[in-house]
């Protein structure tokens, strides 16, 4: 029997770019001695002049709800309504 599960996921507090969105990080050295872990540009130039919605930065990770679906039981517990 398959059933769809929701819940909220485990949070993780105010990341960085590296941890939430997996960007690559700068050289640890030739040369870099500020962004080692900085994201690196956010945008273009004067033209658009702003910062596109949805670009990924850094921010709450985690703590929001997910769903799986489909999901096999595989073992009940009456006694703890599991």
């Amino acid at each position: 029997q398959s059933v769809d599960v929701a819940g909220v996921s485990k949070g993780k507090g105010f990341q960085g770019t590296i941890k939430r969105h997996h960007f690559k990080m700068g050289d640890a050295t030739h040369g870099n001695s500020l962004s080692h872990r900085a994201p690196g540009s956010i945008g273009q130039r004067q033209t658009p002049g702003r910062v596109f919605p949805g670009k990924r930065m850094s921010g709450q990770m985690g703590n929001v709800r997910r769903s799986a679906q489909g999901l096999e039981v595989m073992q009940i517990d009456s006694e703890r309504h599991v």
